[in-house]
């Protein structure tokens, strides 16, 4: 963080705390905070209340390289603090009024998607060249095969899991609604097999824990991009213009399901959507039930 606008982040940051929202969002505002910060001195601005037009606009052409769904985040997110550092730092009014309107397009972009064999191979790697090789089979079968968030994993308690009648009913982190699934036999001794071979015996009751000292769940940025990273970098995957994180598998399984022949109600409720629409994005890469649609191009000649 640039020491010459300590004050002003923290007023931002303190702003963000009496608005009761989540931690990460909290975490995500003030990350692209410090961004646009570190991008101000580079421009020689030391003040936010000098801050002009152009600087602005000079930083949003530095936000080009990103992908249109990350691009519009970032302006939303320098909308709302333009028009604070207006409001409580007396800058210029005009730079409150930049963004009147943000076009997005979530459409514009297709979900990363593995094939089944892709992520197979990359599911034999998980025990390899890992300090906790049996935590990161469990976490990778557990969005492979039933499509949970990172969030909801590393949530996962004890408590939550049905074991007679193979079960996991749990609130999830991200739409605070209750979720009600089929716990797949691989999952279940996936998970077993990390509790009485792998996990500290220490009292907590999560699930999965770190496997190095503080030993507690996962810390809250950690969406174990780095574990499905390497599973698929020695698995020998090819990831160019593909996402690989914890979410890609999440991706992979809801198509799975779709090409599967599963209804978008069922795909819906597994995947815990709030809005069907979230799950007809992934029509859009069900290429097998796509390519009878297509329009037969006309004979030009």
């Amino acid at each position: 963080m640039p020491e010459v606008f300590t004050a002003e982040f923290e007023a931002y940051a303190s702003s963000l705390a009496g608005r009761g929202l989540a931690e990460a969002t909290v975490r995500g505002k003030t990350g692209m905070l410090r961004r646009f910060l570190t991008f101000l001195v580079g421009l020689g601005v030391r003040q936010v209340a000098a801050l002009s037009v152009l600087d602005v606009s000079a930083y949003v052409g530095s936000l080009a390289p990103m992908a249109a769904s990350s691009r519009a985040g970032q302006l939303y997110f320098l909308r709302e603090y333009l028009r604070f550092a207006v409001c409580e730092h007396g800058a210029d009014p005009a730079l409150g009024a930049m963004f009147p309107v943000i076009v997005t397009d979530r459409d514009a972009v297709l979900p990363s998607v593995y094939r089944p064999g892709e992520v197979a191979g990359a599911l034999a790697e998980a025990g390899n060249r890992s300090g906790s090789s049996l935590r990161d089979r469990a976490v990778m079968l557990l969005a492979s095969l039933l499509g949970l968030r990172s969030g909801d994993i590393k949530g996962l308690r004890f408590d939550q899991i049905d074991w007679a009648n193979r079960r996991l009913s749990l609130v999830q982190h991200k739409t605070g609604r209750r979720l009600d699934l089929p716990l797949p036999d691989e999952c279940a001794l996936s998970i077993i097999d990390y509790w009485k071979n792998e996990r500290s015996g220490v009292e907590d009751p999560h699930v999965f824990l770190r496997h190095r000292a503080p030993l507690q769940p996962p810390a809250v940025g950690n969406h174990f991009h780095q574990v499905v990273t390497g599973c698929f970098a020695r698995a020998g995957i090819e990831t160019s213009e593909r996402h690989r994180g914890l979410h890609a598998l999440r991706h992979s399984a809801a198509v799975g399901m779709l090409e599967s022949g599963t209804a978008y109600p069922v795909i819906g409720a597994v995947l815990g959507h709030t809005d069907a629409n979230t799950t007809r994005r992934y029509l859009r890469v069900d290429v097998a039930h796509l390519r009878p649609l297509a329009l037969e191009v006309p004979d030009a000649r």
